[in-house]
């Protein structure tokens, strides 16, 4: 008897797995369960330039680590951070997507993930920046995004940040599905990298509802429900159309499908169509709790802002009826990494007097601690999400910053406005390195605004303070 494949892998010999790595070149590494090296093809050597004895099999991995930080690879990302926390992916046995720079200033891309015996496997590549045409296209298509979205949202809310916060959230929900092995069957790299962008969009039918209804406060009565509830269905029908001009756009499949689905509920007691557990799709479960949540935590004309607490113990008590299980257990898991020890503590001595203003400052602060975050540090799609949400909360601050200095009539209001127009050319110049693979964000970029930040608030800001 020959044997199934897989019978046949099994007996492959380890000399003829690597030559066929290295025929292929690919820089990948293997260790074995207890985090020796059990392989490195001769691209991952070339690549970081190391010697045979520190990478032949069963050679200890923090000894490549420890070469990395010598060669100041890690760059300010993770300057102090310690071999435990770079191994904290392998002892777990999660994926990982992180970057290192050479030390000739070649960005790489890491990627990681635990095999089946136990042990684990990076491969790497380099980071090949987009052509400028590329880059042109992917950032209008982005800008045309946001801006049907905010269409949509700036009719429902005060701005449209509130999708932005969605699509984050939505982002580093998935990641931690990922992660936990959860839906290995739906979540691959394309749905991680199109699931945050599409999510943008899962509002967009409001377009198709009136102002009254709306901008209406309080509760709605049950004729005014259900055609508010008119809005996941003709989102759907907006973007399918899309889809159908556009077939190669994914996600605009994907938003479709949470547009139309997003307001379903686990125990099957949702809209449009009452779809229970498995068969409301993935995408749209996950960012039914990213909508929830953001929602909870905002001010809406017809409620205050829930405080995180409330927001958590609710998503809690409805795993299971409103929302899927795993789900919420991931967005728990992301909503503990985010209260890790922050870089800039708001205090109230960054009190301006005006709720609004320190809500800005709380909210601008709250972005530069993500970008910091270990669990975000090296995921791009998430950086770009955090600092696309940066530019815009920015801005949108300063706008209505400057309106309070000319209603007070603060004579600094000139020279006010001159710095805030640098620290927005600044995050912009960021914002360009990084989507042309020059860059990546991390504790340097966080820091610098952070600096900014505490400095304007404190001295700058307080001299409009009466």
């Amino acid at each position: 008897m020959r044997g199934s494949p897989l019978d046949r892998f099994k007996n492959t010999s380890a000399l003829s797995i690597a030559e066929a790595f290295d025929s292929l070149d690919q820089a990948v590494l293997i260790l074995d369960p207890n985090g020796k090296i059990s392989f490195a093809s001769a691209r991952y050597r070339r690549l970081f330039d190391l010697k045979e004895r520190v990478c032949h099999a069963g050679a200890d991995y923090a000894n490549i680590i420890r070469i990395f930080s010598e060669r100041d690879m890690f760059g300010q990302d993770v300057a102090d951070a310690s071999l435990g926390e770079w191994m904290t992916p392998v002892r777990n046995r999660q994926k990982v997507c992180r970057q290192l720079r050479l030390p000739d200033g070649r960005m790489l891309e890491e990627v990681g993930a635990p095999l089946p015996n136990g042990g684990y496997v990076f491969s790497c590549a380099e980071v090949k920046a987009l052509p400028a045409p590329s880059i042109q296209l992917r950032n209008a298509k982005r800008a045309t995004v946001l801006a049907l979205a905010d269409l949509a949202e700036f009719r429902d809310t005060d701005t449209g940040e509130h999708v932005m916060r969605v699509a984050r959230l939505t982002q580093e929900i998935t990641r931690a599905l990922d992660n936990a092995r959860a839906f290995p069957h739906e979540i691959d790299q394309d749905f991680r990298a199109q699931i945050g962008f599409a999510s943008i969009l899962h509002d967009v039918g409001k377009v198709a509802i009136g102002d009254d209804l709306l901008r209406k406060p309080g509760l709605l009565d049950e004729v005014e429900r259900l055609a508010m509830q008119e809005h996941a269905a003709a989102g759907a029908a907006i973007l399918t159309k899309a889809h159908s001009l556009a077939p190669d756009s994914d996600y605009l499949r994907i938003a479709a499908e949470i547009a139309r689905y997003h307001h379903e509920r686990y125990d099957g007691t949702g809209y449009p169509e009452g779809l229970r557990m498995n068969k409301i799709p993935l995408s749209a479960r996950i960012v039914a709790v990213a909508d929830v949540f953001d929602a909870l935590t905002s001010d809406r004309s017809y409620k205050r802002a829930w405080s995180e607490e409330e927001a958590i113990n609710y998503l809690a008590q409805q795993a299971g009826r409103q929302f899927d299980p795993q789900v919420i257990s991931a967005t728990m898991q992301v909503l503990e990494e985010r209260r890790q020890t922050p870089i800039i503590r708001w205090s109230q001595a960054m009190s301006v007097g005006h709720p609004v203003l320190d809500r800005d400052h709380q909210t601008l602060i709250g972005l530069v601690n993500q970008m910091s975050l270990p669990a975000n540090r090296c995921d791009r799609t998430v950086l770009e999400f955090v600092l696309d949400e940066l530019l815009g909360y920015t801005s949108a601050h300063f706008t209505r910053e400057e309106e309070h200095l000319r209603r007070i009539g603060f004579d600094g209001a000139e020279r006010h406005e001159a710095i805030h127009r640098d620290l927005v050319d600044e995050l912009r110049a960021i914002r360009a390195n990084f989507h042309e693979g020059n860059d990546h964000l991390g504790d340097k970029v966080a820091q610098f605004v952070a600096d900014w930040l505490r400095n304007h608030i404190l001295l700058e800001d307080m001299k409009y303070v009466v």
